[in-house]
């Protein structure tokens, strides 16, 4: 799989972008202070990020699906976008200017999440879901350690210490700068016939257990948004150092990554209400434990436990979504990972207003509950597919 060239360089754009995605919330919760900042601020700039990228992403699908044979191309000024635009971030003297380049910033990654999430699939055809969930699993490594890293720099640098990090994203960009030329000679070759996917049932019965899942992608979404975007406030609000709560931020979303892998499996072999229903709800003694214990060590083992729990559904949910969605794969890809983005951006903007007037911690602990009802609409998910029974042959008759 690594040996391919166009997907080393596509997972290696999606660590870089999700590196950046991930130092957003440790950054503001740095800049704090200094800048004087309420937890309503520090919502609606985080909020403003997730809704323009999420929002975004379905236009970018749909873009790249009207050109085909540049989505290494499009992938690399998605890369580029963002660490120009984040560099501007970590040099920002003050909210008035930081603000405007953060919400900006966030329309590379919309770019860059349709065409990736396509063209990892497309660059390896014959093992199209290995190669999706590798793409994600990379993304998710690249959420786990830009906090910590981000933490570490800022706590040593302030916010300038963002610029390594933003350095980093020049390997992948020229990785796909080189891989759009490869990508360009492979489309004279002859294409495949895709056969065309038929429309969803939208009968009641297929109407709500459509409008089911979509509240449940918005519910759980939401959970895990808001985690990643508090927790660093929540842990500097203790009193914690920054590399220690972006250590904690980053484990959280590495566990995660742990989570979609297993969850992977787990449908794969049980089938998606298993791999959905079970896990949200273990996650809420889990969430809970890491919000409310004064030890920082049990803080450290419940918050991985609550990552790998909550964070590893999204995967299998974005599976399921595409096969509901007729329509091109770029686009599906835009639609289903805009929702589940502008869903997660919506909850942290809530989150973010309730957390002034009745504090952080309660308003974390109310959005970890929002799993019971989440595992509630997962019972409407697929369950494990039986095996087709092979058709009976008759005996062959007899000669007298």
């Amino acid at each position: 799989m690594f040996k391919n060239r166009m997907f080393l360089a596509i997972a290696s754009g999606h660590f870089a972008v999700d590196v950046l995605n991930s130092t957003g919330a440790v950054l503001l919760a740095v800049l704090k202070e200094p800048l004087g900042l309420s937890y309503a601020q520090i919502g609606t700039a985080i909020t403003a990020y997730l809704l323009l990228g999420s929002l975004s992403q379905p236009l970018f699908g749909w873009i790249s699906d009207r050109f085909p044979g540049r989505s290494m191309l499009l992938a690399a000024l998605g890369v580029a976008w963002m660490a120009f635009f984040f560099t501007l971030v970590a040099l920002a003297p003050t909210w008035t200017l930081l603000f405007p380049v953060f919400m900006l910033a966030s329309l590379g990654s919309g770019l860059f999440h349709p065409v990736g999430t396509a063209a990892a699939a497309a660059a390896m055809p014959e093992r199209a879901a290995s190669a999706t969930s590798v793409f994600f699993f990379a993304g998710q490594v690249g959420l786990a350690s830009g906090p910590f890293l981000a933490g570490a720099l800022a706590g040593l640098f302030g916010a300038p210490g963002l610029l390594p990090l933003v350095a980093m994203a020049i390997v992948p960009t020229i990785m796909l700068l080189v891989a759009a030329r490869h990508e360009r000679s492979r489309e004279v070759r002859p294409r495949k016939t895709v056969p065309a996917r038929s429309a969803p049932n939208w009968s009641l019965i297929g109407a709500s257990i459509i409008v089911a899942f979509i509240v449940l992608v918005a519910l759980r979404s939401s959970v895990q948004a808001v985690y990643q975007a508090y927790l660093p406030q929540l842990f500097q609000g203790r009193g914690w150092d920054p590399a220690l709560f972006g250590l904690l931020a980053g484990i959280f979303m590495a566990a995660g990554a742990v989570g979609q892998m297993i969850n992977g499996a787990m449908a794969d072999r049980y089938g998606m209400r298993v791999a959905v229903v079970w896990p949200l709800l273990l996650s809420i003694p889990a969430g809970l434990l890491c919000l409310l214990t004064p030890s920082v060590g049990i803080a450290f083992i419940a918050c991985a436990l609550a990552g790998l729990l909550v964070g590893g559904q999204h995967s299998v949910l974005v599976v399921h979504a595409q096969r509901l969605l007729p329509v091109k794969q770029g686009f599906a890809a835009g639609l289903i990972l805009g929702f589940t983005f502008a869903s997660g951006a919506i909850g942290t903007w809530l989150a973010g207003q309730m957390a002034d007037n009745v504090g952080m911690q309660s308003v974390m602990v109310w959005a970890t509950l929002l799993s019971l009802p989440a595992a509630l609409l997962a019972l409407s998910l697929p369950g494990r597919k039986r095996p087709t029974p092979a058709p009976a042959v008759a005996p062959a008759p007899v000669g007298d």
